[in-house]
């Protein structure tokens, strides 16, 4: 019998709060100890629906056609891990939430995917539903379960004190990984995958959630974009959440494996989103989809290499207004271009302490020429056939993207 495979998605969630010390994670924490820890895995992008049809597809936004929040579907050139894992005769559920709507095309595969609420509802109100629910699963199963409990606003439960410092992210984040610890004992012997769909940017102090909040009233009734772009743009330097940049505490998200054959084991070589799904297949016996950007990342599981790619990135938050920014990242440089503006390149450092002020661009042509040409080559994979939503799909999602406070 194959294996069991439960799926969690942490909404914003950061890789450093889960591998650093300053915030309290034992449930997942437990995980790493037990399992295969990947410490430098980089998201495709820094939007929650993009970024899911990464995770689900193997295949980077120009070839799964997902560009944004709002005015696109999948593409139905591509497989989804739902569809690899269905025909391979597993029984396919999500649990998901937020902007991930069926109209995005996204689950599709799944032969039951309940969306939840996000917003103005308990904290954790799906738990104990979502634990009688794979108690009753028919094995082998895959579960889908995102999480949002970490997405803006944050939230904690009244035993958790939200602190100002970091605007109650670590407190959102702790909480969560208290209170996911029975959702896991639920899922038994599973193989078990934790990750973000993205990372975070929120203010460090009480002083800096003070500055965030005056300079976005600043630029909303001012209209600072019309008579003063250049202090518009320093205002938006200040922005908090995600979608607007790819800073590396944006990008940087936790990636955890636990379960039958899996090894005890932290592999700091750079991963991606896109290797997700032909990973989990390889690990479950199943042929991953052909064509698709990922790799499988078992050898490494095993002490093996694998020769070092670079991972492609974009950003397109409604912060953005259509705007996208693309970029390209090893472990030692980190190449952006925007669709407005000078092409930037960062230095890295192996996945240290990153420089991501001062740029390199001028300095290093042949490194910045090399990850160019990588982009270009992600791009020329656009999607053949057109991935648009119908005005009543796209009414539908405009609705709901309302009702979550982007629009």
């Amino acid at each position: 019998m194959p294996p069991n495979l439960f799926l969690i998605v942490i909404d914003s969630l950061r890789a450093d709060v889960v591998y650093g010390s300053h915030v309290s994670t034992p449930t997942l924490d437990g995980l790493i100890e037990r399992g295969t820890s990947f410490t430098q895995c980089v998201a495709t992008t820094t939007s929650t629906t993009p970024s899911f049809s990464s995770i689900l597809t193997g295949c980077y936004p120009p070839r799964h056609g997902v560009r944004g929040l709002q005015g696109y579907r999948l593409s139905p050139e591509v497989k989804t891990l739902a569809e690899t894992f269905a025909a391979a005769g597993y029984h396919t559920h999500a649990e998901v939430t937020g902007p991930l709507v069926p109209e995005t095309g996204i689950l599709r595969g799944f032969e039951d995917a309940n969306h939840r609420q996000g917003y103005r509802v308990p904290f954790f109100n799906w738990r104990d539903g979502v634990i009688d629910k794979l108690r009753s699963y028919v094995e082998p199963w895959l579960l889908l379960l995102h999480i949002w409990e970490v997405h803006r606003p944050y939230r904690s439960p009244p035993d958790f004190a939200k602190r100002w410092d970091r605007a109650g992210y670590e407190a959102a984040v702790a909480a969560t990984d208290r209170w996911l610890a029975p959702v896991l004992e639920a899922a038994g012997d599973a193989l078990v995958v934790v990750t973000g769909d993205h990372g975070e940017e929120y203010p460090d102090s009480a002083w800096e959630h003070k500055l965030v909040r005056l300079a976005r009233r600043s630029r909303r009734s001012l209209r600072l974009q019309r008579w003063a772009p250049a202090l518009d743009e320093r205002l938006a330097s200040f922005a908090t959440g995600h979608g607007f940049a790819l800073h590396e505490h944006l990008v940087r998200v936790p990636l955890v494996l636990a379960g039958p054959g899996v090894p005890h084991v932290a592999v700091p070589d750079q991963v991606r989103h896109v290797d997700l799904l032909p990973t989990l297949a390889g690990l479950c016996g199943i042929a991953a989809p052909d064509g698709i950007d990922g790799r499988s990342l078992v050898p490494l599981m095993a002490g093996e290499a694998l020769p070092e790619e670079p991972a492609y990135m974009e950003a397109v938050g409604v912060k953005l207004e259509g705007r996208r920014i693309e970029g390209a990242r090893t472990p030692d440089w980190k190449l952006l271009r925007p669709g407005e503006g000078r092409p930037a390149l960062y230095k890295l450092d192996g996945g240290g302490p990153p420089d991501e002020k001062h740029n390199l661009y001028g300095r290093y042509p042949e490194i910045a020429r090399s990850l160019e040409n990588f982009l270009d080559r992600v791009r020329a994979r656009e999607a053949a056939a057109p991935s648009g939503m119908s005005d009543e799909e796209e009414a539908v999602v405009e609705q709901h993207l309302r009702d979550l406070g982007y629009l």
